[in-house]
């Protein structure tokens, strides 16, 4: 396994580390079975949060006998204020079993509006700082799906490490936001690097390998997706022309059909909420990766079915009640079909819906 520089941190991390959200869907031990053969092929980031369903709980069980030396956790806090922010690190350290978490990030900034409210004061930035002084936390980062919003956050705050979407398709970090992390040594890390399963996994992996990033943290729920997604990381990255055109033309086949995840689109007066499912469903990747008797198949969490059955349900009633007024295709920046790929997704999700109540009857 390759192992790069995270920014100024110290820490050297997997050129390749694990998004925990998918393993918050499974049962504990399949997540046990997923973390340490992540572990065995070298994986030593580990990405999670308190919003990925229960995978801080799953990770901290993974992680007992000795693993936790072994790794870097990195998870989050969406609180706004320091207060809510400094409970939502007691219960991590609890779920996640450890005494100290490597890293935590101020989770999801969705403007500068919301950077300048919880890192200002009495926002939910005062508490990690307090956390680290106290060694509960040992680095403090950012996440957000705009690369504009962690620009303004890191002229707010000198913060270590970042997480931001980025893929063959959404190269936008490039630009600016990556030559200022470099600049500052913050440590750039990346999620959505498939862009939620749109992508083949080696290729946009690979990719991802070229690019000055320190770590791309891929999701996997199944064995064999880990080690796909790992064994990029212990080969030679150089792309051969193949790729680089392949890369190309999936760039020119997907601008039009990848959501952003900007929210640009919203607020929807049929109440969807687009980026949602068209930008980070992470039950409908796993229908798409897995194809319907994989998905079938799969150990689900009983309680992960439950809970995307009743909310599966809440989203095709506001699919179908949509009018076709038309005002998030005429707010969407990147022009994407919204209102077409939103009805190409109602027959899957009725498929599940029919499925989860299957498997909720075994």
């Amino acid at each position: 396994m390759q192992y790069r520089e995270l920014g100024r941190t110290g820490l050297r991390v997997s050129a390749i580390g694990l998004g925990c959200a998918m393993i918050g869907n499974s049962t504990v031990e399949y997540a046990t079975r997923i973390v340490h053969r992540a572990i065995d092929l070298g994986v030593n980031y580990f990405d999670t949060a308190r919003g990925y369903w229960d995978s801080e709980a799953k990770l901290g069980v993974a992680l007992e006998g000795g693993l936790r030396e072994r790794v870097v956790i990195s998870t989050k806090t969406g609180a706004k204020t320091r207060d809510a922010a400094w409970q939502h690190i007691q219960e991590s350290l609890q779920r996640l079993r450890t005494a100290y978490l490597d890293n935590c990030h101020l989770h999801g900034l969705a403007t500068a509006e919301d950077a300048a409210e919880r890192t200002g004061p009495g926002g939910a930035l005062e508490a990690l700082i307090e956390a680290k002084r106290r060694g509960l936390i040992r680095h403090i980062g950012c996440t957000s799906h705009r690369s504009d919003v962690l620009i303004a956050a890191l002229e707010r705050f000198d913060f270590e490490i970042i997480l931001v979407p980025m893929n063959i398709v959404e190269t936008e970090p490039l630009e600016t936001l990556i030559p200022l992390c470099h600049e500052r040594g913050v440590g750039v890390t990346i999620m959505k690097p498939l862009a939620t399963g749109l992508l083949p996994a080696p290729l946009a992996l690979k990719w991802l390998l070229n690019q000055p990033i320190a770590t791309a943290v891929p999701g996997a729920s199944t064995l064999a997706e880990v080690e796909e997604n790992s064994k990029v990381g212990h080969g030679d990255a150089t792309l051969s022309a193949r790729e680089v055109a392949e890369a190309a033309r999936l760039r020119r086949e997907l601008e039009h059909e990848r959501c952003r995840i900007c929210d640009q689109c919203l607020p929807c007066a049929a109440g969807i909420n687009i980026p949602e499912h068209l930008g980070t469903d992470v039950m409908f990747d796993h229908l798409r990766t897995m194809g319907r008797e994989g998905f079938l198949a799969y150990p689900w969490s009983r309680d992960t079915l439950a809970k995307d059955l009743e909310s599966r349900q809440k989203a095709i009633a506001a699919i179908e009640a949509c009018d076709h007024c038309g005002d998030c295709e005429s707010r969407c920046p990147h022009g994407l079909p919204v209102m077409a790929m939103l009805g190409r997704q109602l027959p899957a999700f009725r498929d599940m819906v029919g499925m989860y109540g299957e498997m909720l009857r075994t």
